[in-house]
């Protein structure tokens, strides 16, 4: 078939080929944007962590709140955060940001990192965090050029966490030093040390506290004694059990489209593997003449077509991921000129590739079955006088 009906076989084999390579794509894709979200939320850390928050206005998260919380048995740590209203002044520019106060420890329980620098940790009290969106409220292009930079700050003390009898702003008296850079162009918010700030602005209450828990098998023990308390709770665990559904489902969609072009391919593939029954038949009675038997023939057109077939599959592996990194180029270049960052989306899994080649197999198998039982059949005599 190769020798004498070189196009019509290679074609064969293309065909099948941009069924797999459709079916790569897409399910790439879904386990690409699959991966893309949940890198960014899990942390060994977060993923044992819980979300407190109030349930009402009613409900005040003060520091004795806090301190029932951390008496909970298989409480292992607290990390609480207060938000407040404030102004960043970076040389003669000034920017309305928000500061969330908190400690070292809150980083790792919210799961929150840094694309440019560091945390900081609970000895350095100069320290600050800031959004990306905070370095484009500066004009400021490089996040890179911002580290070691100095923002002085001003609280502003009418947010209703702050505990004091007129409104007005609070000046920290020392400026804070840039340590890291959290890639968000979305909020323009800043962390800075909750000691630290605490100096200068008495805070009455918090707006969320995170609760680490001992290990896994706690999680809903804990969670069931702070909702007893009156507040709510949110775990990242649940949080990433939901996204993986939604993304086995939006996976499952991606490859029923890309079936549907394999289901296309295989027919085609049924149709010249019959073609090529009808071409042979005279090829059959001559073989049949000089001695081959009917499992001879049958293993013959089996072998073709899983050759087809297995061929097919790594050609179109090899277009998948020809198409996927053009397509992530251009999206990625898209990005870039629009001021995004670069991220790859699309994820290949190797169990996943190892199986569709199989697939591919198995396709070839199933649409050489019925031409090898039709070859095996035929009659010598009928054979050698087919016109």
């Amino acid at each position: 078939m190769f020798r004498t009906r070189p196009t019509r076989t290679w074609l064969t084999i293309l065909g099948i080929s941009v069924g797999i390579s459709a079916v790569l794509f897409l399910v790439a894709l879904g386990y690409g944007l699959q991966s893309v979200i949940l890198e960014k939320i899990v942390f060994n850390q977060a993923l044992l962590s819980l979300t407190v928050t109030p349930a009402n206005e009613i409900i005040v998260f003060n520091e004795k709140a806090v301190g029932e919380i951390r008496q909970i048995p298989k409480v292992a740590d607290v990390a609480p955060q207060a938000t407040l209203t404030g102004q960043a002044v970076f040389g003669s520019l000034y920017g309305t940001l928000d500061l969330h106060a908190v400690d070292a420890n809150f980083f790792d329980y919210a799961g929150i990192a840094t694309f440019i620098g560091e945390v900081f940790d609970d000895s350095e009290s100069d320290q600050i965090i800031v959004s990306a969106a905070v370095l484009k409220l500066f004009g400021i292009e490089d996040p890179q050029s911002v580290l070691g930079k100095q923002l002085n700050i001003q609280v502003v003390t009418v947010k209703s966490g702050v505990n004091t009898s007129s409104p007005g702003t609070v000046l920290i008296p020392h400026p804070f030093t840039v340590k890291g850079v959290i890639e968000d162009l979305q909020g323009s918010y800043a962390y800075i040390p909750l000691k630290e700030i605490a100096k200068y602005v008495p805070l009455e209450e918090y707006d969320q506290v995170r609760v680490k828990v001992e290990s896994d098998k706690d999680l809903i023990g804990v969670e069931g004694v702070i909702i007893e308390k009156g507040f709510q709770v949110a775990s990242l665990s649940d949080t990433i059990e939901q996204a993986n559904k939604i993304f086995q489902i939006v996976q499952i969609v991606l490859g029923l489209f890309g079936a549907v072009a394999l289901v296309v391919s295989s027919i085609g593939m049924f149709n010249t593997m019959t073609v090529t029954l009808l071409e042979r038949t005279n090829e059959i009675g001559i073989m049949r003449a000089l001695g081959a038997n009917k499992p001879n023939l049958k293993h013959l057109f089996l072998a073709e077509s899983i050759i087809i077939g297995l061929l097919g599959g790594v050609v179109g592996v090899l277009l998948g991921f020809i198409f996927a990194a053009l397509f992530n180029l251009g999206v990625n270049s898209l990005a870039n000129h629009f001021g995004g960052a670069s991220i790859d989306l699309f994820y290949f899994p190797n169990w996943f590739l190892g199986g569709i080649i199989a697939l591919s197999a198995i396709i070839g198998f199933l649409s050489g079955v019925f031409p090898a039982r039709r070859a095996a059949n035929l009659e010598p005599l009928e054979a050698l006088r087919y016109k």
